[in-house]
């Protein structure tokens, strides 16, 4: 969960969006968005899918990961 928080924050900051701007568009809340980034809980493949589908990418964009 760790890399997966990890990949979800620089997809956002890549796209210039704040956590506010990405809770809003993947209706979630804000709280969760920090939660995921700093891998604090389990997520949702339901969740992962609304934080993918917010920052235009395919699920499986927040699985790759640099070795």
């Amino acid at each position: 969960m760790k890399k997966v928080g990890q990949r979800v924050r620089f997809l956002r900051e890549e796209k210039g969006m704040s956590q506010q701007d990405l809770s809003l568009e993947a209706d979630i809340p804000k709280t969760q968005v920090g939660r995921v980034e700093r891998a604090e809980n389990n997520t949702s493949l339901v969740t992962l899918n609304r934080i993918a589908y917010a920052l235009e990418v395919p699920l499986h964009t927040l699985f790759l990961f640099e070795e």
